[in-house]
């Protein structure tokens, strides 16, 4: 009796991309809140492997991902901060000219990728001071004190 093949004949048509699990599992990768996370994926669903780079404004990264303007600046400070992009070329606004952007895991001008991104380490966590908890609340009373 020969088995029947279930290969799944579906084939979903149009373009997608690829997000390596190295860079998904990263310190850097870990260490950012949902908007930055999910701008990163607006910046490569933008990515044109012909020109290399991204054209993307922080006005159009707020209204793609619902959110004010200034919360998708700061989701792109941390993605540069944390090395996934860098910055090839400021906006001008009144010539309508948005920033362009280079994603750092992708080469650019036939150059190796840069993976800037692997630098990125995650802080330490404070160390908190070896004060005793009842040295610390007698501290506390004293400094809450007022003199009369």
């Amino acid at each position: 009796m020969m088995g029947k093949n279930y290969k799944n004949k579906y084939e979903r048509k149009g373009t997608f991309f690829m997000f390596h699990h190295e860079i998904f599992e990263s310190d850097a990768f870990r260490s950012l809140n949902c908007t930055a996370r999910s701008l990163l994926f607006e910046l490569l669903r933008h990515y044109k492997p012909s020109s290399e780079l991204v054209f993307l404004s922080v006005r159009v990264a707020g209204e793609r991902l619902k959110v004010h303007p200034d919360t998708a600046a700061k989701a792109f400070s941390k993605l540069s901060d944390r090395g996934f992009i860098v910055l090839t070329s400021h906006a001008l606004w009144q010539q309508r000219i948005s920033r362009v952007w280079r994603l750092t895991w992708m080469s650019y001008k036939g150059l190796e990728p840069t993976d800037d991104w692997r630098v990125y380490k995650k802080a330490e966590p404070k160390k908190r001071d070896s004060l005793p908890q009842s040295k610390g609340q007698t501290a506390l009373k004293e400094a809450a004190q007022v003199d009369e």
